[in-house]
Parts: C-alpha cells; sequence; structure tokens
C-alpha cells in the first residue's frame, strides 16, 4: 500500500460514485487533487481539497459538496472522525486499524517496501561524472558523482529502466596534453630530464608515471626520439585513465553501465550527421552574432558563421555550430552525443553537470527539442563545487594529484558509505562545506553519525532480546496492532515511517536525494527521541515481565530498521549494524 495513493484514489473513487463525474471532472480530481497533513495536528491525519477543485465543475458551493462527500467517507471504516473546514476543506483522521494494516505493509513488502512502478520500466538514461580522462576522480568530481548515482537509483525505484552512463572526453586538446604529460614521464623513465620539472601547461600529479611505466614496460625504449608517438600515447593513456577512474568510482559505490567515446562519435561521423540533420530540417543559418551586452571580449569578431537556431527553442539566443573556418565546436559534439543517445531509444534523459556548465542548460534542451521533434525530453540538474576542511583548515592539496583532493584522500579520513551521505545531505544546487573533523562527531548535528546511529541501536535492541530469550525475533513474536495505545511520538514515527514511498517519488521525480536523506534523519531523530524517553521512564524495548508491551516495541523497532535499511540502500549506503562506539543498553 502506498499511503497517500491508496486515500486519494478512495477519495476520488467516492467523489464519482457521489456525483457520477464526466470525464472534464476526473481529469481535475487526478491532476489536482492533493492530501495534505495540516499543520495544527488537532485538525486531523490529512486534509483534502476535492469538494473545492470540484465546485465549479459541479457548480455548487464548496462546502456543500463537502457535506456530500463526507457523508459518502463516513461509510469507509479507514476514517475515524472527518470534518469540514474554511471554504470546504475535509479535515480526515484515520482509524487505528487503518494505520495497524497500513503499518503492516512495511514487513509484508520488506525490502521492496519504498519502491513504486511510475516508471512503468520506461528507459531513461542519466549522465554523470563525466570527467576528463587525465586523472583520477578528485573531490571537484565527487558531489556530482555521488548526486548523479543517487539520483539514478532513485529512479530506478520508481520503475524506471536506468541506464548510468559516462561520456568519455576523448577528443580535444586535454587528451593531447595528457599524452605529452606521459610521454615526458616515459622519457624521464630512461633518465632524461634529470633534475627538470615537468613543463608548465602538462599534468604534474605522479599518478601519470605509472601510464608512462607501464608503456615503458610494454614496449621498451621503442618510442625515444620518434615522432609518430602522440597517437599510441594518447589510446594508452585514456584506457589507463578510465580504468583509474573506474576504480575510484567503484570505491564509492558507483558503477557505469555505458561508456560513450567523444573520439568515437567524431570517427564515425556521428556529429557531422547530425550537423546535416540540422541542415535538412532547416535549423541552421549563416549569420553573425550580437556583440556580448556590458561585457568586453577578445573572442567575439563581427564574423560570419554557422548558428542554430535555438532561441526559436528556448535558448535565450542562436549558437555556434560551425565557425567561419568551419570547425565544429564543443556544443556540436555535444549535440551529436545527445541525438546518438535519442537514436539509442532514450526518450527521458538527465544530464548532472557542474555549476559551471549552467550556460549549456537551454542550449541543449533546445538542441534535444529541436531535432528530435519534441520526442524527447532532457532534463538538466546543476552540482554547486564543494568546499573541505579538516580541523577548520582547508584540506590540504595532494602531492599524487598535483592541483587537487583525490577521492583517495577523503576516503582515508572517512568511510565510503559516510562520504556519500555526507554528500546527499543538502541540494546539489546549493554551496557546500564541511570538515572532515566534524564527520567524526558523535552529536546529531553529524547527521551521518545520526542517521546510522538510529540504524545501530534497532540491532542493539534485537541483539538484547536475543540475550534473553536465547533467539532473535521473529514476524511471529511481533504485534502489529500498536497504534491505539502508542504514545504521540510513536504515532508520529509510524506516520512518518509510511510515507517512505512517497517520499521517494517525490526525490526520484524532483532529482532531489537530499530530501530522502533529510526524512531519514527525521526517522532517526523519533526513533532517539522514543530511546531518550524510555532511558528517563524506565521503559525498556524489552521486557521478560511485559511480553504484550515487547512485541509492540520489537514491531515498531524493527519497521524502524526496515525503512533506515531501505532508504538507505536506494541512496547507495549500507546501514549500520553496530557503531564503533559503545551503545548505551536499551
Amino acid at each position: 500500500m502506498i499511503l497517500d495513493q491508496f486515500l486519494k484514489e478512495k477519495i476520488a473513487s467516492l467523489a464519482e460514485s457521489v456525483w457520477s463525474l464526466d470525464e472534464s471532472a476526473k481529469v481535475l480530481l487526478k491532476n489536482h487533487l492533493t492530501l495534505e497533513k495540516p499543520a495544527n495536528k488537532s485538525f486531523g491525519d490529512f486534509a483534502t481539497n476535492a469538494a473545492m477543485i470540484l465546485s465549479k465543475n459541479l457548480r455548487q458551493n464548496p462546502r456543500v459538496l463537502a457535506e456530500q462527500l463526507v457523508e459518502k467517507l463516513k461509510e469507509e471504516d479507514c476514517f475515524k472522525t472527518l470534518e469540514i473546514a474554511g471554504p470546504g476543506f475535509i479535515n480526515m483522521r484515520l482509524s487505528s486499524s487503518f494505520w495497524d494494516k497500513a503499518f503492516a505493509e512495511i514487513f509484508n513488502q520488506k525490502d521492496k517496501f519504498g519502491t513504486s512502478n511510475i516508471g512503468q520500466n520506461e528507459k531513461i538514461n542519466v549522465e554523470f561524472l563525466s570527467a576528463n580522462p587525465t586523472g583520477p576522480l578528485h573531490v571537484g568530481h565527487s558531489r556530482g558523482a555521488i548526486f548523479g548515482d543517487a539520483v539514478a537509483r532513485l529512479l530506478s525505484k520508481i520503475g524506471y529502466d536506468v541506464t548510468k552512463e559516462y561520456y568519455v572526453n576523448d577528443f580535444g586538446k586535454q587528451v593531447d596534453v595528457l599524452a605529452e604529460s606521459v610521454y615526458w614521464r616515459y622519457e624521464e623513465l630512461f633518465g632524461r630530464h634529470k633534475g627538470e620539472s615537468i613543463p608548465e601547461g602538462r599534468y604534474p600529479g605522479d599518478y601519470v608515471i605509472p601510464v608512462a611505466q607501464s608503456i615503458k614496460d610494454l614496449d621498451g625504449d621503442q618510442w625515444l626520439d620518434k615522432t609518430d608517438w602522440l597517437e599510441y600515447f594518447k589510446a594508452k593513456s585514456i584506457e589507463q585513465m578510465l580504468k583509474l577512474i573506474q576504480s575510484d568510482a567503484a570505491k564509492l559505490g558507483i558503477k557505469f553501465d555505458v561508456f560513450t567515446s567523444e573520439k568515437s562519435l567524431v570517427e564515425d561521423g556521428a556529429v557531422d550527421k547530425a550537423v546535416q540533420q540540422m541542415q535538412d530540417m532547416g535549423l541552421l543559418y549563416k549569420g553573425i552574432l550580437p556583440k556580448p551586452k556590458g561585457e568586453e571580449t577578445e573572442d567575439w569578431a563581427p564574423v560570419e558563421q554557422t548558428l542554430f537556431r535555438a532561441k526559436d527553442f528556448g535558448d535565450d539566443g542562436d549558437r555556434v555550430i560551425l565557425r567561419s573556418d568551419g570547425s565544429k565546436t564543443y556544443f556540436t559534439s555535444d549535440i551529436a552525443y545527445h541525438v546518438n543517445k535519442f537514436d539509442r531509444g532514450f526518450h527521458q534523459m538527465v544530464d548532472i553537470f557542474g555549476a559551471d556548465h549552467g550556460g549549456y542548460v537551454k542550449r541543449l534542451k533546445a538542441a534535444v527539442k529541436a531535432l528530435t521533434n519534441a520526442q524527447a525530453t532532457l532534463d538538466i540538474a546543476l552540482c554547486q563545487v564543494v568546499s573541505l576542511q579538516k580541523d577548520g583548515k582547508p584540506f590540504r592539496m595532494s602531492k599524487r594529484a598535483g592541483n587537487f583532493v583525490l577521492v583517495d584522500d577523503i576516503l582515508d579520513e572517512i568511510d565510503a558509505d559516510a562520504f556519500r551521505l555526507f554528500m546527499l545531505t543538502k541540494s546539489a544546487d546549493s554551496q557546500m562545506s564541511f570538515d572532515l573533523a566534524k564527520t567524526k562527531e558523535q552529536s546529531k548535528d553529524n547527521p551521518v553519525f545520526y542517521i546510522q546511529y538510529a540504524s545501530a541501536r534497532t540491532y542493539s535492541v534485537l541483539n538484547t532480546y536475543e540475550k534473553i530469550f536465547g533467539v532473535m525475533p521473529t514476524e511471529k513474536d511481533l504485534d502489529m496492532h500498536l497504534y491505539a495505545n502508542a504514545n504521540e511520538t510513536e504515532r508520529e514515527l509510524i506516520q512518518k515511517m509510511l510515507g517512505l514511498t512517497h517520499i521517494v517519488e517525490v526525490s526520484a521525480q524532483n532529482k532531489a536525494p537530499h530530501l530522502l536523506a533529510g526524512y531519514l534523519y527525521e526517522i532517526a531523530s523519533l526513533f532517539h527521541s522514543i530511546w531518550t524517553l524510555g532511558a528517563k521512564g524506565g521503559h525498556r524495548f524489552v521486557d521478560a515481565n511485559n511480553m504484550e508491551q515487547t512485541r509492540k516495541n520489537l514491531a515498531l523497532v524493527m519497521a524502524v530498521q526496515q525503512v533506515l535499511k531501505n532508504g538507505l540502500e536506494i541512496l547507495g549506503i549500507t546501514a549500520k549494524t553496530q557503531m564503533s562506539r559503545e551503545l548505551p543498553a536499551e
């Protein structure tokens, strides 16, 4: 049972039976029926606007409609109380038997609780990370990598057929620089460049040296003093860098389904084909771009170039496809790449970019809309940069990287699960700064500790049961009928847990994994509150002298355990069964 969906469908069905609604009214209900939690808990569990949105269609006062609908709702045993408020809202309090039945679904569905089938197995491509293959992953890549992987996982959990893709930027000047850097190190391995520093403009990181060593081990000195080494060194360097990137991604729990090479697209003629397609569709023209307003730029010149009519498809202006000398822009290759995705059957695409690529959003969306005749949609999410500190000071860069803090450096400080969760606690489009030392704090201000501590506490309760009775509890030891006698915090926790599927759907549809992370923090907070209240009041989760209450307590604890486990797994994180510090006795 998906609680919100069940209630919406129930209300819509009863409304149809009360008023024999026509198709337009049914559409209104489908698109605009809301189910919200009242700000004041005394008003009930939920409020609906069903009567209000049908008022105009049925030409009746919404309060009159609300009264008619309430009479029908009273026939259902899932509602305990129904009250009309304001202009026609209906406040609803659900019955304890309904909450108990819904609560049991956590145990019925187990690891599948929180999933749905909104996507109906439709194909969707999520392209993220796509760092230039010129070195290992650094912290600048990590946020987009973790965010993109979490988005892909969320979409998969709501029923989409997700492909996680990495676009290999292996065509361009940066790859030439990588090959030149490797060749310099290759010469160095044969005793050349003694006392010299690697030339400015090449990659100084020590990670280049193993690539040069592998070529030396394979080919010996055959490339010394040769002039035809560039293409070979590019191919070998990219091959080695991709292996390094995949290894670093795997340490963060990320695995890609597809790697698409920009070089292959160019060499296979896909870029030329895309340009011709645009020409045939009348999307290109010869023109001169207007000078950028309010800024002086040496890059601009009043020269005729081949332009894409991007403004006709929602962009702020038209874009250069072919420069005046006939050379293609980066944007041209990007267009060809997205056409390639569409040709592979992806009518829904998600791109995860760094915030510095914000200028590409409108132009890429315009290109996809134009070249697919609006048959495909492209959603682009931007990730802001991350600044790292340790003990209040900037985290030192890695000598091996040359200029950046490597993912390996981070994982020497904290485990991958903690790093992932920290990266997902804030919206990707917000600035982020965190101190690595604070990830080890054992307080509610550390969301990683707080959520994982709640998970570990649930296992502590079950371990206590095993110590007393010699076996771990199973479902037959539980009493699911706990809502009627639950206290306010326990009821809030039960209601919150039953919202997992809804929050997963909202997080996936909005490309916002931080919403799920925040939800898990709320679950943890409520559970910690119950634990603390129990400790102060002498109430124990496991009490051999009160098995009736123990069975109810165990049901609550095991539900929390399942919800935390499922939610963390969706984010690519393993729930903790124990913590490094000793847990207080339950």
